[in-house]
């Protein structure tokens, strides 16, 4: 069910015509988030010809992807309807629908925590680059001192 407004790190916003109803935060130990008419739906839409499990939001490396799980009547992107099962990045103030619910569901944040991500990643690369030279280094200066003994 949408909640109170997130302040900061991914989220969709839930809004009808323009107002913003409600948020659901993209972060935490989560991965997926269920998009459908269940009450066990992450983000419940209910309207008629929105399918209990109807779509979802993963997340993966950073970056957010919305699929249609096989509704029956569809998911669309800006407009556009995804084909089902077909992850589709999602980018910030794209609109999604689902169905014919009145309701529009937007990504906030997406693409920042997207380079957080992409910053994480370079930090941990060098951080073990940093490891790797430090273990060559002291190999070497084994080998060094090995040497040195046979005189």
């Amino acid at each position: 069910p949408a909640q109170a407004m997130p302040e900061d790190g991914p989220r969709i916003d839930v809004r009808r015509e323009g107002a913003v109803l409600g948020s659901v935060a993209l972060s935490g130990a989560k991965r997926r988030w269920l998009i459908g008419r269940s009450l066990d739906a992450d983000l419940v839409v209910n309207h008629p010809s929105v399918s209990r499990s109807h779509a979802a939001i993963t997340e993966e490396g950073g970056a957010f992807f919305v699929t249609d799980l096989g509704s029956a009547h569809g998911t669309k992107v800006a407009g556009t309807p995804l084909a089902p099962q077909q992850p589709f990045r999602l980018f910030d103030g794209l609109p999604i629908t689902v169905g014919g619910a009145t309701r529009t569901l937007v990504p906030v944040g997406t693409v920042a925590a997207l380079g957080a991500a992409v910053r994480e990643a370079a930090r941990e690369r060098a951080e073990h680059a940093r490891r790797e030279q430090e273990a060559a280094d002291r190999a070497a200066l084994d080998d060094d001192d090995d040497d040195d003994d046979d005189d």
